[in-house]
C-alpha cells in the first residue's frame, strides 16, 4: 500500500496493509500481481476484464504503481489471506484514516490526487484512472491544470481589479449625492422654516398691531362716551334744580311770584335752548371687519410676493406660419392651413412654437396660461438663443417645458425628460421664473400645486415665455 503523510498508529498501518486498493475494504481472496502489489481477486478480475479476454492484444497494468504486463497473471496470496482474517477478527471493519481532499488525497482510494479529468472536471488519482468512470476519459496532470487555471484566474485579477474601482467611484459619487441631497433638504426645510417664520412674525404683529389699535380706539371712544354721560348728569341735575325752582315759584302768589321772575323765565328759555349733547361714534371708524382677512392676505401679497406678474402677450415675429395668434396677442392656436408671413430672423420655421413678446435676464416672474387641445401642447421658458439653433432638435436646445401629446404629461429639456403624473389634468398652468437661482417652477393655477421645476443655467441670456 502507499506510504502516509504521518507516521500513523501501528494497529492503523497494519489495518490499511490488509485494505485491498480498488474496493478500499478488507482483501477477500487477495492475489498478487507481477509487480508484487495485492488485490482482491473479484477486484483485479474486473479491472482487466473476464478469463474469455485473456487473448485481447493489450496490455495489463497495475492500479497502483502504472506497471504493464502483457499477459494476465496473478497468483494467491495465502499468507496474506490469512492475516487478513486475522485483522478481521481484531477489527471487523477496516478503519481509513482520514486524509481528505485537503491534503490531496482521494477518499476513495487513499491515493494522491496526481490527475484531473478534464471530462468530469474533478482531480483523481491513479486507480480512479484505471476504472470505467474515467477510463475512456481525457486525463492530464493536475499540475498543468493547476498552472493553466491559475494563468486565467491573473488574467481575471485586472478587469476585476478596475471593475472594483469603477464600482467605488459610483459608490463615492453616491455617497457624495446622498450628502448633496441631505444637505440640500435640510437647507430647503430651514427655508421653508425661515419663510413660514417670517408669515408667523407678520400675522403676529399685524394682529398685536390691530389689538392695539382697536384698543385704542375703543377706548378713546369709551373715553368720550363716558365725557358725555358726565355732561348729560350734570345738565339734568340743574335741569331738576330749575324744574323744581319752577314747580315752587308756581305755586306762590302775589308779590312773592313777581319777585326775580324774569330771572327764572330766562333760565328757563336759556335751558330750551341748549338741546342735549348726545354721543355718536365717529362716522371714520370701522365698526365690521369683513374685510380684514382681505386687506391682511393683501398686504402679505405686498410684501413676501417677490415675483412680478407678467402681463404677457405674445411675439408674432416668432410664431411658426402654422399657428394662428389672437387679435390681442394673448391666445394661439393651430391654423388650418400654413399661412403667407413675412420672413423674419427670429420666426420659428421648423419648430411649430412661439415666444412670448417680454423677455427677463434677473429677478422673479410669474405668468398663467390656460391650455387646451387634442393633439397636444407645452407651455414652458427658452432662452434667446433657441430660434437661432432651428438645425439641432428642440429638446437639444435651451427650451425648458412641459406638456402633454394628448395622452400623458412630460417635463423635457436637453437633459431631462420625466414622465409626470399630476393628480388633477391643470387646465391653467402657472409658471415661477427666478433667474438668480436657476428654477423654472410649475404649477395648477387653480390649487397652487406643484408639478414640476427644472434646474438650469441661463447664463446672463434673455429667457422668453415658450409654447
Amino acid at each position: 500500500m502507499a506510504a502516509v503523510a504521518m507516521t500513523p498508529n501501528p494497529v492503523q498501518t497494519l489495518q490499511e496493509e490488509a485494505v485491498c486498493a480498488i474496493c478500499l475494504d478488507y482483501f477477500t481472496d487477495p492475489v498478487s500481481i507481477g509487480c508484487g502489489h495485492n488485490f482482491c481477486r473479484v477486484c483485479v478480475t474486473q479491472l482487466w476484464g473476464g478469463e474469455d479476454e485473456e487473448d485481447r492484444d493489450e496490455c495489463f497494468t497495475c492500479p497502483q504503481c502504472r506497471k504493464s504486463f502483457p499477459r494476465r497473471s496473478f497468483r494467491p496470496n495465502l499468507q496474506l489471506a490469512n492475516m487478513v482474517q486475522v485483522i478481521r477478527q481484531m477489527h471487523p471493519a477496516p478503519g481509513r484514516a482520514s486524509r481528505g481532499n485537503e491534503q490531496g488525497i482521494c477518499p476513495k482510494h487513499q491515493e494522491a490526487l496526481k490527475l484531473f479529468c478534464e471530462v468530469d472536471e474533478e482531480a483523481i488519482c491513479v486507480v480512479c484512472r484505471e476504472s470505467r468512470s474515467h477510463k475512456q476519459h481525457s486525463v492530464v496532470p493536475l499540475e498543468e491544470v493547476v498552472q493553466e487555471y491559475k494563468a486565467k484566474l491573473q488574467g481575471h485579477l485586472e478587469p476585476l481589479k478596475k471593475h472594483l474601482e469603477a464600482v467605488q467611484k459610483m459608490k463615492a459619487k453616491e455617497e457624495r449625492r446622498v450628502t448633496e441631497l441631505k444637505s440640500q433638504m435640510k437647507s430647503e426645510l430651514a427655508a421653508v422654516a425661515s419663510e413660514f417664520g417670517r408669515l408667523t412674525r407678520f400675522l403676529a404683529e399685524e394682529q398685536a398691531g390691530l389689538e392695539r389699535r382697536l384698543r385704542e380706539m375703543h377706548e378713546a371712544q369709551l373715553g368720550r362716551a363716558g365725557a358725555a354721560a358726565i355732561r348729560l348728569s350734570d345738565q339734568a341735575a340743574q335741569l331738576s334744580r330749575l324744574l323744581a325752582e319752577a314747580q315752587e315759584r308756581s305755586q306762590q302768589g302775589g308779590l312773592r311770584l313777581l319777585q326775580d321772575i324774569k330771572e327764572t323765565f330766562n333760565r328757563c328759555e336759556e335751558v330750551q335752548l341748549q338741546p342735549p349733547e348726545a354721543w355718536s361714534p365717529d362716522p371714520c371708524q370701522p365698526h365690521s371687519h369683513d374685510f380684514l382677512t382681505d386687506a391682511i392676505v393683501r398686504k402679505m401679497s405686498r410684501m413676501f410676493c417677490q415675483a412680478a406678474r407678467v402681463d404677457l402677450t405674445l411675439d408674432p415675429d416668432t410664431a411658426h406660419p402654422a399657428l394662428m395668434l389672437s387679435p390681442d396677442r394673448r391666445g394661439v392656436r393651430l391654423a388650418e392651413r400654413r399661412q403667407e408671413v413675412a420672413d423674419h430672423p427670429k420666426r420659428f420655421s421648423a419648430d411649430c412654437c412661439v415666444l412670448g413678446a417680454q423677455g427677463f435676464r434677473s429677478g422673479r416672474h410669474y405668468w398663467e396660461v390656460e391650455v387646451g387641445g387634442r393633439r397636444g401642447w407645452a407651455v414652458g421658458a427658452a432662452r434667446e438663443s433657441t430660434h437661432h439653433k432651428e438645425k439641432q432638435p428642440l429638446l437639444q436646445r435651451e427650451v425648458w417645458c412641459v406638456g402633454t401629446n394628448g395622452k400623458r404629461y412630460q417635463a423635457q429639456s436637453s437633459t431631462e425628460q420625466t414622465l409626470l403624473s399630476p393628480s388633477e389634468k391643470p387646465r391653467r398652468f402657472g409658471v415661477y421664473l427666478d433667474y438668480e437661482a436657476g428654477r423654472l417652477g410649475f404649477y395648477n393655477a387653480e390649487t397652487l400645486a406643484h408639478i414640476h421645476t427644472f434646474s438650469a443655467a441661463f447664463l446672463g441670456e434673455r429667457v422668453f415665455p415658450f409654447f
